[in-house]
């Protein structure tokens, strides 16, 4: 693509991924209580010592980076939407770096295809698009993922130096360590990558590279100072949640098809539950068909990326990308016996960026052996965009800020915002 088709492609993704995130669900109540974090901290002109809250055990992630990410919007304008907007940029940005990694690794996918893909599979448009704190975790995990692969010996030619890339594995853990409790899922990473550079670089190299990560990690965790001088002891008591649960091991299947679903059209997820999809369903019902077409499509992409493993290839990288996403999908399995809830797909989906990396080498294999599959490729994205439309236009009535839009301009004007709505720890008596 030329630079002109290419800026008017992107501009065209970030205006609908934008006007996507403002039709999107603003008033269930993890939503509303992650938006209500930044509108107390910036109408009460206080530091959010804690963050999204753990409803399982009453408590709340310490650190300051949720608020911060919310209220940072209000600060250039007073208008309810400017969190929504900012977290579109973040996201847009961050899947531009993964089309765009994608489209130096994969060749045999038109680049506008990757974009496009990137920007609009059912998983990046539900929780990269509207406030709710999955959205800024795949967000800053995008750029963790890109950096580990780029440090593992998964493919000759680099693109990031190694101390850099170490630098910023730190500072996205500490950051996500404030967004949302899957961020240990991270740690196992930068362990395999210390690891590996000790075998390939040597003690000497990788000592520095320890040494930046560190330095990330640090730098990540500046938003946590005023917690860690001001300790709420009830609210912080996020280990609690860690329990043994052996009865996920009962859900290795369902692990393993939700995870390559993060890459898939997974239709049924973002619609709601079996309710809201039939009232979607019966109030947009030209939107019938594309449903049912991409239900379908959706069964075939995680079938086809389970199935891929025992294809032969010559590829390397592909080889190497099935070992890391085998790894991947063992330690999320593992990671269930020690949680205190079973595996709900928005629990480990900061990891989507593996699978939809992966996805890619699967496309071009299939290409490869029939070409028709772009056409069928390019079915499949426009189906997605007038599913998204039709669903987007239902949640514009029923689910978006635009059903009560008023009351958080009057909580804004007036600097109360308690007149949106009660913050939990406000019943609880602890946290912020």
């Amino acid at each position: 693509m030329n630079r002109k088709n290419l800026f008017l492609l992107l501009l065209a993704l970030f205006i609908f991924r934008v006007i996507y995130g403002l039709c999107s669900e603003f008033w269930f109540p993890d939503e509303l209580q992650i938006y209500l974090i930044g509108l107390k901290s910036f109408t009460t002109a206080t530091w959010p010592t804690y963050g999204p809250d753990v409803v399982y055990t009453n408590t709340q992630i310490p650190g300051g980076l949720q608020g911060i990410f919310v209220s940072a919007g209000f600060y250039i304008a007073r208008l309810p939407e400017m969190p929504t907007l900012i977290v579109n940029i973040l996201s847009f940005a961050s899947l531009s770096l993964l089309a765009y990694y994608i489209t130096r690794r994969v060749k045999g996918i038109p680049a506008w295809m990757v974009w496009v893909l990137c920007m609009t599979t059912p998983w990046t448009l539900y929780y990269s698009t509207r406030v709710v704190n999955p959205s800024y975790a795949i967000a800053l995990a995008i750029p963790f993922f890109i950096c580990l692969l780029e440090v593992l010996p998964i493919s000759k030619d680099k693109f990031i130096s190694p101390s850099l890339a170490f630098f910023v594995m730190g500072l996205t853990t500490t950051m996500i360590m404030q967004l949302h409790m899957s961020w240990v899922l991270l740690l196992p990473y930068a362990g395999v990558a210390v690891l590996f550079s000790y075998r390939l670089a040597g003690i000497k190299s990788t000592s520095v590279r320890v040494l930046l990560y560190v330095a990330g990690l640090i730098a990540g965790a500046m938003t946590l100072i005023p917690t860690l001088l001001h300790p709420d002891p009830e609210a912080g008591k996020v280990a609690s949640n860690i329990v043994f649960n052996w009865k996920n091991a009962g859900n290795i299947i369902t692990i393993l098809t939700r995870y390559w679903s993060f890459a898939s059209f997974e239709v049924p997820y973002v619609m709601g539950n079996s309710q809201e999809k039939w009232e979607v369903i019966k109030e947009q019902m030209w939107v019938t068909p594309f449903v049912f077409f991409l239900l379908i499509v959706g069964f075939v992409q995680v079938g086809l990326f389970i199935l891929s493993y025992f294809v032969k290839t010559d590829n390397e990288e592909w080889k190497k990308m099935r070992w890391l996403n085998l790894f991947t999908f063992l330690l999320v399995f593992a990671s269930f016996f020690f949680s205190i809830k079973g595996p709900s797909s928005h629990t480990f989906c900061m990891l989507l960026p593996l699978p939809m990396i992966y996805s890619f080498y699967c496309y071009e294999w299939l290409v490869s052996k029939k070409a028709f599959v772009i056409k069928v490729l390019g079915i499949i994205i426009i189906s997605g965009i007038f599913f998204h439309i039709g669903l987007g236009i239902y949640n514009f009535h029923h689910r978006s800020l635009y059903k009560d839009r008023a009351k958080v301009v009057e909580a804004l004007e007036k600097k109360d915002y308690k007149i949106l709505g009660e913050r939990r720890s406000d019943k609880l008596g602890y946290g912020y």
